[in-house]
Parts: structure tokens; sequence; C-alpha cells
């Protein structure tokens, strides 16, 4: 019996609760963090305790799987140290709100090990690892699948374990917008070499790239792939269940523009802020910095590694916006500050350039063209941008319009903390004014007149935090 298999019969097992018991089982099933169940036993009668304590004693003679579970419980200090960039996963490991899996297949020389879940209503967290006869670190391409189609209408998934050493916990991340979590989801893993060695040194020589090769010519993903694995991944519903919706609907005045935080959606593993605005607004509010505090002066900060926000169909805005969960810190009061807003003027959605002459139309706030340069391939603009965040570089821009008014992307771009112009050779170091360089391209042919499409246009900057009350 597998650590899953052993994890449901304990579930079962307990599903038929004593009457006596049924207050004490629902407290211990809120999940609180470790220090809180210690000051609240405390308060717990001592005819309770010794009823959990019977009951436990029961459990373990009369139900084998309870023993075995309880002799099996996995050690979470790995997945512990993965989820250390995370304060919101972090919290879910030291509450236990983990879903044990442990299933492993082995395919050519490779294994793959699904070891444990993070899941709740919006958000799915599998974590897996990757071993095998090679002396090259292994990667894997982490395809999701559902059941169904409607399994899988608006979600996400991301993968930021590149380079992970062998053996270590990887991560594969899920997000859910509109719909909740279905009740399983299939994970594909093709495995295959990286040119890493165990010691992160590069086995293949790197090859040297022009300014062309680099932004111009596509690099293609095309691995020998060494095995694939297929697992199905059924989710416990008590963990799917989780989460709440707290209706906010206060409406506020910032920088001239009307906006209302409609919902705080509190969710074991993140919370989510969703805005909506006046008609009559003169811009699209594109970008938030902010920070929620509650009654006890814990702060709660934006996610810095995944999604930060989302947007809605048909416009620029950015409407939900995604932090650290207060799930675990049990707060009563939530107050939402608000440091910075960044907004898309209406009226500047697309800014012109000539490509000829350099000359363009007003640039946005902290951004100044440094360099345009001219290739057989197509043109590289490199503009100077500043930082709105310490040691944050950013993605200005959202495309360009072409001659015909066809909207078209970047297909890549490059940022920098210096830049050396190809032309005079003036170097040129941004690290020391607040500032980076973002470079894109522009594919020939194109017109002497382009429209660029920035990301946001002007940024407002308080000093006194627009305060909002959430609960």
């Amino acid at each position: 019996m597998n650590r899953n298999e052993e994890y449901k019969a304990l579930r079962e097992s307990l599903e038929q609760t004593p009457s006596q018991l049924i207050d004490t089982v629902d407290r211990a099933l809120k999940k609180k963090t470790v220090s809180q169940r210690r000051i609240r036993i405390f308060g717990v009668p001592v005819g309770s305790l010794a009823a959990c304590f019977l009951a436990f004693m029961l459990l373990v003679n009369l139900f084998p799987p309870f023993a075995r579970a309880c002799g099996g419980v996995p050690v979470l200090r790995d997945l512990a140290k993965a989820v250390a960039w995370s304060p919101s996963l972090s919290a879910a490991v030291e509450d236990e709100f983990v879903q044990p899996v442990g299933q492993e297949q082995s395919k050519n020389g490779v294994t793959a090990r699904v070891e444990y879940l993070i899941v709740d209503r919006k958000q799915v967290n599998i974590f897996y690892t990757l071993t095998g006869d090679t002396t090259r670190i292994l990667e894997a391409d982490a395809e999701i699948s559902g059941a169904y189609e409607r399994d899988l209408e608006g979600f996400s998934s991301s993968s930021s374990s590149y380079g992970t050493p062998n053996g270590d916990l990887r991560q594969v991340e899920v997000n859910f917008v509109e719909q909740d979590v279905p009740d399983a989801l299939t994970l594909t893993l093709r495995v295959y070499e990286s040119n890493w060695d165990a010691d992160g040194l590069d086995i293949e020589a790197p090859t040297e790239e022009t300014m062309e090769d680099t932004y111009f010519v596509p690099h293609a993903h095309n691995p020998n792939y060494l095995a694939e694995f297929t697992f199905e991944l059924s989710f416990d519903s008590w963990f799917t269940a989780q989460g709440e919706m707290v209706a906010v609907n206060q409406t506020f005045q910032i920088d001239g523009q009307t906006l209302t935080l409609k919902a705080a959606e509190i969710y074991p593993t993140h919370l989510r802020l969703d805005f909506g605005y006046a008609p009559t607004n003169t811009a699209w509010l594109t970008g938030l910095e902010f920070y929620v505090e509650n009654e006890k002066g814990e702060r709660f900060d934006p996610v810095t590694n995944g999604i930060s926000a989302s947007g809605e169909e048909n416009s620029p805005s950015m409407v939900t916006y995604w932090m650290d969960t207060t799930y675990f810190s049990n707060s009563k009061v939530l107050t939402l500050h608000i440091t910075q807003a960044r907004w898309l003027e209406k009226y500047r959605e697309t800014i012109g350039l000539n490509l000829e002459t350099g000359d363009h139309d007003p640039l946005p706030d902290g951004v100044k063209l440094v360099g345009i340069q001219h290739l057989e391939q197509g043109y590289l603009l490199t503009f100077q941008e500043k930082q709105y965040r310490e040691g944050w570089m950013y993605s200005m821009w959202n495309g360009y319009l072409d001659a015909t008014g066809t909207a078209e992307s970047f297909t890549s771009s490059g940022s920098s903390y210096s830049y050396q112009d190809p032309d005079t050779g003036e170097y040129l170091d941004g690290s020391e004014q607040g500032c980076f360089y973002e470079t894109v391209p522009l594919p020939a042919p194109q017109a002497a007149e382009v429209q660029l499409k920035p990301v946001f246009t002007h940024v407002a900057n308080f000093t006194t935090p627009v305060m909002v009350s959430i609960k």
C-alpha cells in the first residue's frame, strides 16, 4: 500500500465519528498552525482530551491502516526546503496542508516519482522527483490534461524547476481562474537530459550567437526524450473545497480614477484581490504595488514568483492581483495598502516611432529610447526603463501595430542593467540610476513609422498609502 492509499484509508476510517468527539474533530480539521494548536489545547476541557486519547488508542488497535499511517507519515523537510521561496506554500507545509501521493514509475533507466500535492479550490501544486543513470541533470516537459475538456477551461500551468539536481523536488503549478479545480488531473512528464552536469557545468561548449541569432532566429525546443510518464492524480475533496470569498464592494478614488475592490478570494495557496473600475475612467489600471496588513501587524505581500495579476477580455486592464495568503493567520481584520498604481492612459494606448529618424511620441513615465540598430533581419530597439521595485526588471512593451494596423507580438526580448552603443561604443550602466535596459526586435520589412503598444504610460506613487478595508 503506497502513501496515498494509506492516507485514503486513514480518512475513511475517521468518517464515522463518535458523537462525543464531533467538536474535537472539527477543531482538529481546521488545521491551524502548530503554535496556535498548542495555545488552543489548554482551553480544551480535560474530558475532551481524555476522549481524544481514548479514540486514538481505539483507532490504533482496531484499524491497521490508521496505525500504519501514523508510523509512515512522510517527512516534509525536503518539501519545506522546496517551497522556502513562497510564504504561502511554506505556511501550508508548516500547517501540514499537504496531500501525500507516492506514485512512482521507471522506464529506460529513469525514475519519476510524484511525492506530494498542495491543492485547494483554485490551485494545484505538484511536487515530483527525477532520478536516472546519467551524469547530466534531467529535465522534463510537463503537460496537464483532464478527463473532460471542461476540466481545463481557463487554466494555466508553469514549471520553474529548470536546473534542479536529480533527486530534488521539482514543482508544477496549475492555476484556475473562473472554474474550480476538478476532482482529478493527468500529469505527463517527458524526460530528457540537459546540457548541465551534476556540478552545474555546461557539458557542451556554448556556441557564440550574433545579435541576429539571439533576437530573430527561432530557438527550437526538440529534445531527445528518454522516457514519458503519465500520472493520474486524484485530489482529496476536503482540500479542493478550501477557500473563502469575502465580498468587499468598496469604491474609492485613486490618482483621479475610480476603482472598486469587489472581493478578496482567500485560499490556502494564495489570496486574490478582484477589482472593478468606472467606465468614465481615463486610464486602464495595469499594475499595482501594495501589501495587506492584519490587526496583529502581520504583513502579506504580492506574489513575486508566478502569476502576479490577471486581466479580462477586450481590455488591457489587470483586474485581479495575486498575493501571499492570509488563510493560516487567523486574521479578523485585513487592510489593503496601495503604494503605487500604474496606468495605461486611454489616449496613449499606442506610441508612434519613426525608425529612420528616431522621432517618437512621448514615451511612458521613466522610459527613454537609447538605441535603434538597423540589421539585415530587422530593427533592435533599446529602451532605458526605470525600476519600480528594487531588483525588478519587467517588460514595458505589449507588442506593436504593423503598417496595416495588425497587432503583432515581440517574439523575444532581452533585459540587462548595462548597454553598450554598437556604433559609438559608449557604455551605459543603469544600476546606479535605478534603471535597466530592454531590447525588443522588429523583424523586416517594416514601414518607417511603427506604433508601439506600452503596458503602462503613467505611474503614481503614494507616500501615504491608499488604504481600503477588506474585512
